[in-house]
């Protein structure tokens, strides 16, 4: 009997070991009652499948600006209001409410997904009215420390509501907003050079909601300062950030620093990088929209190199009314070359010339290909020119001599076709002013 169980225990497992060597399937028996293992969504043997079809949020498209993984303002007003909806019933219980979410934004070792969702409150207190209650704005000064520190963390989630939340804050408060963004505006300068896209685009769309909605000159240092930096990045978007900040804001909000503008905006022309330059010359058109004196003392002070730069800028960009008075004195001098002439001058002096080339063989030029006018000729000169130079008087003697002559009358001339080429000569003794 243990003979019998013992061959039948062998046969088993050699039955086993058959299988095992063979790609180590399971026997036909196993596989019958094994249920399949459900298919993950990033699985590669699914060939079928189209690239980038996996299932789970994205933070960002790749068809933005700043590659995969970045954001932008569209996507930014589309969080605003994407967050649990909230009803304040007092002021009590918004001040409470405040206090817990400024506790957990505070202290960095609490879960990241508390604090994004801490930073989703406070989006959903402004969209419910928090910004009506007077308490909210004392409060919202104690959290500039909280969102400062939210927009340094190591998680991109937590930077990126952040982000959402201040520009929110700005756009919602304006002005109201300025204590705040004068304190969170140098940390979000900290993302731009960031590797992480959705950190560094982050940052760039805080600041741009934050110029367009919140015109306070303590933000402009700010701005400035960094376009002076080392990062090329930094220097790029800051020149950026001026730009709009001189396409949005009004003028006597800017009086105050009109100086560094223009130090900074120079400084830019000259930058050693060839974006930054092209950004900074950008900057050009809102300094002179603003401080047109300021915009044409800094253009007279660049060397001929960067004015001939800053001048193709200009015309390409279709802005030749920005150019300084000297270049627009230039460009309409150029403009009145090409421009034809009236119908009054066709008819008077197309008949003079006729007249005055009257039996010569070469036809008179049609009004069409002229450049530019000429003053007709002085007939009392040419008489007296005519006079010396046929008697040899004096100058005094030849031109009392034409004084006679009736003003206009060509007839006087004595000219006909023998004589014109003796008035070609008589013309090229007079000054061109009386040709």
């Amino acid at each position: 009997m243990r003979r019998l169980i013992c061959k039948r225990i062998c046969d088993y497992k050699s039955f086993d070991d058959e299988e095992s060597v063979d790609g180590n399937r399971p026997s036909s028996a196993a596989s019958a009652f094994k249920v399949p293992a459900p298919k993950k969504p990033g699985n590669p043997s699914n060939a079928s499948r189209k690239p980038g079809s996996a299932g789970g949020p994205k933070v960002g498209g790749t068809g933005k600006e700043g590659g995969a993984g970045a954001v932008d303002e569209e996507d930014f007003q589309k969080a605003f209001t994407d967050v649990p909806p909230v009803q304040i019933y007092s002021s009590r219980e918004l001040e409470e409410t405040l206090n817990k979410i400024r506790e957990i934004l505070s202290d960095d070792k609490h879960d990241w997904d508390q604090r994004a969702n801490a930073l989703k409150k406070v989006r959903s207190l402004l969209v419910a009215g928090a910004a009506q209650y007077d308490c909210f704005f004392q409060h919202l000064r104690l959290l500039d420390g909280a969102f400062k520190l939210s927009a340094k963390d190591l998680r991109s989630q937590v930077v990126r509501e952040a982000c959402i939340t201040v520009a929110h804050l700005s756009t919602v408060l304006g002005n109201k907003f300025d204590h705040g963004a004068e304190a969170i505006v140098p940390t979000l300068f900290n993302l731009v050079p960031n590797s992480a896209k959705v950190m560094a685009t982050s940052g760039c769309a805080a600041i741009r909601f934050i110029i367009r909605h919140t015109h306070v000159p303590r933000l402009i240092p700010l701005i400035t300062s960094n376009c002076t930096s080392k990062s090329v990045a930094v220097r790029r978007r800051s020149f950026e950030f001026l730009d709009l900040l001189l396409q949005e804001w009004q003028t006597h909000s800017l009086e105050r620093h009109a100086a560094v503008l223009v130090e900074t905006i120079k400084k830019g022309i000259h930058d050693a990088d060839a974006e930054a330059r092209v950004e900074a010359r950008k900057t050009y058109l809102g300094l002179r929209n603003h401080f047109p004196g300021e915009a044409e003392v800094l253009y007279n002070n660049l060397e001929a190199s960067y004015q001939r730069s800053l001048q193709t800028y200009l015309k390409n960009s279709g802005s030749v009314t920005s150019l300084p008075q000297s270049d627009r004195s230039s460009s309409s001098s150029q403009e009145s070359l090409n421009r034809p002439f009236s119908s009054k001058w066709s008819t008077s002096s197309s008949a003079s010339v006729a007249g005055r080339v009257a039996g010569s063989t070469k036809a008179p030029p049609s009004t069409g290909t002229l450049q530019r006018s000429r003053s007709d000729i002085d007939v009392n000169a040419a008489a007296g020119a005519k006079a010396r130079h046929a008697a040899g008087q004096p100058a005094g003697t030849g031109r009392l001599a034409a004084a006679g002559l009736p003003p206009g009358s060509y007839a006087s001339l004595g000219l006909g076709e023998k004589d014109y080429c003796s008035m070609k000569t008589i013309l090229t003794w007079l000054p061109p002013t009386e040709r």
